[in-house]
């Protein structure tokens, strides 16, 4: 059988709109050798070297590994020519005239133009041939006899009816033998052949760039969150109020837009956190918003205890570590120092706005309702997810009230939201409507072995999809960090450099989960520990697997990656 281009299905043949061409086609295919090609309906458009623009389809170009090419137009049906004005027609089963144009002048042209688009390719330079035997042909397989077709620039030689459908073999080398002559010509061979077909029918598979993909995605996020924004109108006059929603749904985007929104009122808001990293983005976000004072919650205790120790002269964190020898200094001295200085300081709020509540420690909350200029007049808005209690979980929050529930992700992809919420439960969240690209397992037995496997693609991501070094983030779930780090950093990136656990947007961060809380990257390479635990990383894995906005990379040994992710087939997102 020939090598056909394209390769047509039966019912593929029957949709053509000519018959005969599909009686050909068959023919071709079927009665042909290996070593000869053939392109069905070879189109091509392009500027001659006087500027002239040509354009045209062969019906059939035959090559031949072992000479040159043959050009074979195709004309079902009856036929005729009207001497007196030279016009040719074609003559349907009623009857009926059609005009047409000069089926030979046609393959004539159609071998010039092929000719030209093979000669005209700078890839043909590499054929070590210098001349190509080109011929042209009619074939009319609808009619018994040829001996009326003949005529002075149509030689009996190149027209071929039905009965030479019947063996193709035998006709294609009488035609293309009648464009033979003294001139030497080369055989096209195996290395002409590859080179024709990959010139004029090569597969193509173009796709855009993942740059432009995540830029779209983005757009539509957008809309989303301002959707999403619809539940601080329902908080109306509410001043205090819980919002909770799980994992993408714009908890943070609403704590700032709320937080905003306090400021114009010319009230004196204070942003809190828990995540320092956290902390250090709603900082620039909120840079032009003076009247928002953006702290983690430990950077708000260094604060105010500092002020008190330059103001006062008292050291409320000695005082406080003599009133509970022993303690844990970030749990319970800092807060008792942060609750003292509301004693004796006299800077204040008018609002407090808290994201990440779920990892406050219920002895936290008496010390920040205390920062309030007026508790009963003030506000405070509370925004937390239980199921990302990486630090704690808290028990008590100091809003009563039932909580306003945010209900759609509008941060993941849908696969992303599948993957993840298999570790949620809680009110019902909506996936997103971005679809998005499956999750990549990236698998390996070693640690050095998936450093090296995150290295290569990451360097793909940048210098063929156009990413920036800020929309990538390697997050670790892994123990103890410092081996997954000093793995990853042993390999380049060529240009872009590693940033351990510092936001640098010209490099690509390598951080923790717990670490990444309530921050967000594009693309996000998840590094999991030879054996994730259900219950020691449900919250990392949740957490870590949310962080992407687009594209998730599972990377560790085939049996980590497949209980994380085969495992994953609660993806309702309830309880």
């Amino acid at each position: 059988m020939a090598r056909m281009r394209p390769e047509l299905s039966e019912d593929q043949l029957k949709a053509l709109g000519s018959r005969a061409e599909a009686k050909v086609y068959r023919a071709l295919r079927d009665q042909l050798g290996t070593s000869i090609l053939v392109i069905h309906s070879l189109a091509w458009l392009f500027r001659a070297p006087d500027g002239q623009l040509v354009e045209g389809e062969a019906d059939f170009t035959v090559f031949f590994e072992k000479a040159g090419f043959l050009t074979i137009e195709v004309k079902g049906g009856g036929v005729g020519y009207d001497a007196s004005s030279g016009a040719w027609y074609s003559i349907d089963r009623h009857g009926a005239r059609h005009p047409i144009k000069d089926p030979f002048k046609q393959a004539q042209k159609e071998r010039f133009a092929v000719l030209a688009q093979i000669k005209g390719h700078i890839d043909w330079r590499r054929w070590p041939g210098r001349r190509i035997q080109a011929g042209h042909a009619v074939l009319f397989p609808d009619l018994h006899e040829s001996r009326d077709l003949v005529g002075p620039d149509r030689p009996a030689a190149i027209v071929g009816v039905r009965g030479d459908l019947e063996n193709l073999t035998a006709w294609i080398e009488r035609a293309a033998n009648f464009f033979r002559d003294d001139k030497p010509a080369d055989a096209l061979g195996r290395l002409g052949l590859s080179l024709i077909e990959t010139i004029l029918c090569r597969s193509i598979e173009v796709r855009p760039l993942l740059a432009q993909s995540l830029y779209v995605e983005e757009q539509v996020r957008i809309r989303l969150t301002e959707q999403q924004a619809r539940v601080l109108r329902i908080l109306g006059g509410h001043k205090r109020a819980v919002i909770s929603g799980g994992a993408g749904t714009g908890k943070t985007l609403l704590a700032t837009e709320k937080a905003r929104t306090l400021a114009t009122d010319r009230a004196k808001v204070l942003l809190l956190c828990y995540n320092r990293p956290l902390s250090e983005m709603l900082k620039r976000s909120m840079s032009q918003t003076p009247m928002v004072h953006v702290l983690s919650f430990h950077q708000l205790c260094d604060q105010r205890i500092a002020q008190a120790r330059t103001t006062l002269d008292r050291d409320l964190l000695a005082e406080a570590a003599a009133a509970y020898p022993g303690a844990d200094q970030f749990d319970v001295h800092m807060p008792f120092a942060l609750a003292l200085s509301n004693e004796v300081l006299s800077q204040k709020y008018d609002a407090i706005v808290v994201d990440e509540a779920q990892d406050f420690s219920d002895d936290y909350w008496f010390a920040i309702e205390e920062l309030l200029a007026d508790r009963a007049a003030g506000a405070l808005y509370i925004f937390t997810d239980p199921n990302q209690a990486l630090y704690r979980r808290h028990v008590n929050l100091p809003v009563k009230d039932d909580p306003y529930y945010l209900t759609s992700n509008c941060r993941n992809t849908s696969y992303i939201h599948r993957a993840a919420y298999r570790y949620y439960r809680g009110e019902r969240t909506d996936p997103p409507d971005i679809e998005g690209a499956e999750i990549v397992r990236m698998t390996a037995k070693s640690i050095d072995e998936q450093a090296a496997l995150i290295a290569r693609e990451a360097t793909r991501l940048f210098a063929r999809e156009a990413l920036k070094p800020a929309q990538v983030a390697v997050l670790v779930v892994g123990r103890p960090k410092n081996q997954y780090y000093d793995a990853l950093v042993r390999h380049s990136l060529g240009k872009v450099a590693w940033s351990i656990e510092i936001h640098d947007i010209e490099r690509v961060l390598l951080d923790t989960v717990k670490r990444f809380k309530g921050l967000e990257a594009a693309v996000v390479f998840l590094w999991l520990p030879p054996v994730p635990s259900e219950v020691d990383d449900k919250e990392a894995l949740y957490v870590g697997l949310s962080r992407a906005k687009s594209i998730v990379y599972v990377v560790g040994t085939e049996s980590a990656c497949g209980r994380v992710l085969d495992m994953a087939t609660d993806s309702s997102g309830s309880s």
